[in-house]
């Protein structure tokens, strides 16, 4: 099966899915599946995250309903270190999944450099490799498409832009100039691809509100702790000249919320972050936190799983694009309890 399929993934690709949204209305595929079984290994690049656990869940719906509409038998397993920040543990472990030789892998990647050579190679083994996410660059570029078999992925510049758009537009509505003051930046790692969530930020505010002085980034490792501690550090340092606080990932965003809520100056500054989880949605509820980018992690899970079982049974990748963008929405107090966006925060409730 690997050998055909590696084969005819050198050829042209001729039909196309729609783009990002939430699946199972796939359609037949034209080349058989019933009665056969595919091992699939969902290598994620955090256990413990809530939002790779959100991916997850897209991907095992996604595998159920193919089970169910085309007949086939999904020998799945989830693996991969505990923390984001474990990425030699996350090369390690995916040295380990191409060893066993299974018909595919779903990933995401913090760790670019040291992941393209594995991608290529599990490529060349035959196996179908689909990136979820964070892929072997920023999606936008088409970086190392021949190394996979397909992307689905959520435009960190994008992400970066509506953040900062929400950012000036709450500013706004509460009163907070931004004619002058002092954000404070705050993100998970230096990473080729997540850079673009700090960065496109960073240019939109130059644009739009030129008065505005940016602090540097401030790093935390994807530690909670470190996250709150850098911004406690923040807001010391600059008192009343600071007006808002811009948070790259939801872990970020965690510490960055804890630090907003205990020093009581929710009111007084703008705080809006990128990814959602439990602490993040209280924070919003709370009223310590003005606005979340959420990305649809669910839908991205989805399509990746759906894209990856309809290659091993049709032999071909079905989509007409390597990379398919599934952009993010801006969720707010006042539109938090609508139900799409209470599955876009919480896809737990979608799980079957």
């Amino acid at each position: 099966m690997k050998k055909l399929v590696a084969a005819v993934l050198a050829g042209t690709m001729v039909l196309s899915l729609a783009a990002c949204s939430k699946g199972g209305d796939s359609g037949k595929a034209s080349g058989g599946g019933d009665g056969e079984t595919y091992t699939i290994v969902y290598l994620t690049p955090s256990t413990a995250s809530q939002f790779w656990t959100y991916v997850g869940i897209g991907i095992e719906n996604a595998m159920k309903d193919m089970e169910e509409e085309h007949g086939v038998k999904i020998d799945f397993s989830t693996v991969g270190p505990a923390e984001e920040s474990q990425t030699e543990e996350y090369v390690t472990a995916f040295e380990q999944c191409i060893a066993k030789q299974p018909d595919a892998i779903v990933t995401a990647t913090l760790a670019i450099d040291a992941t393209v050579p594995k991608a290529q190679e599990a490529t060349n083994a035959g196996i179908v490799l689909n990136f979820v996410n964070c892929g072997l660059g920023v999606g936008d570029d088409g970086a190392h498409e021949e190394a996979y078999n397909e992307f689905y992925y959520c435009s960190n510049d994008t992400i970066g832009e509506m953040a900062a758009e929400a950012f000036l537009d709450i500013a706004a509505e509460k009163g907070i100039s931004t004619e002058e003051g002092v954000l404070g930046m705050n993100t998970n790692v230096e990473n080729e691809a997540l850079n673009h969530r700090v960065d496109s930020f960073r240019a939109y505010i130059e644009e739009n509100a030129p008065g505005l002085e940016m602090t540097d980034t401030y790093y935390n490792g994807n530690v909670v702790e470190t996250a709150q501690s850098n911004a406690e550090n923040i807001i010391s340092t600059y008192g009343d000249k600071l007006m808002g606080m811009y948070s790259g990932n939801n872990i970020t965003g965690d510490g960055v919320c804890l630090a907003v809520q205990g020093s009581g100056i929710a009111d007084k500054i703008v705080n809006v972050a990128v990814d959602s989880d439990d602490t993040e949605i209280a924070a919003l509820e709370g009223g310590y936190l003005d606005a979340i980018i959420v990305q649809d992690a669910y839908a991205q899970g989805y399509k990746c799983m759906e894209n990856a079982i309809l290659t091993l049974i049709n032999g071909e990748n079905p989509e007409s694009e390597k990379q398919v963008n599934c952009p993010p929405v801006v969720i707010t107090k006042d539109n938090m309890n609508e139900e799409e966006m209470q599955d876009l925060l919480d896809p737990t409730r979608l799980q079957k």
